[in-house]
């Protein structure tokens, strides 16, 4: 994908004039909007550009071309690869734990004994340096 990319960047700066197609129209407003939020300009096309009926009969060989190629690969069927699962932790298999009531409210009382026994875990528990 990369190497298409650079190789279709590459005509580009060679032959300007491949951006100055109507179905290029596109790309060339982006690059247009894009640098500095005001615009760059593309060089101008240094031939004339393709009529349409060339962008069509252009379109019709690349379809056959396709097709000829769609024929001559080898259907992908899945592979049989084997996946190595070494370090992948197994998901959780365990029935849900029962939860509290969500619909409780929580008063004043409910949250005393919870400040109340969170001071006697810190009693409990030996100072750390």
């Amino acid at each position: 994908m990369r190497a298409k990319l650079r190789a279709f960047m590459k005509m580009c700066k060679q032959d300007p004039s491949v951006l100055h197609t109507e179905e290029m129209r596109f790309l060339r407003e982006w690059v247009e909007s894009m640098v500095g939020g005001g615009g760059c300009k593309i060089p101008p096309a240094t031939h004339k550009t393709k009529s349409e009926d060339d962008i069509k009969e252009e379109k019709t060989d690349s379809k056959k071309t396709e097709e000829n190629i769609k024929i001559d690969e080898p259907s992908s069927e899945e592979s049989d690869l084997e996946i190595d699962n070494e370090g992948v932790i197994e998901p959780d298999t365990d029935a849900p734990q029962e939860m509290g009531d969500g619909n409780v409210e929580i008063t004043e009382e409910m949250m005393d004994q919870a400040n109340e026994k969170k001071k006697k875990k810190k009693k409990c528990l030996p100072l750390m340096p």
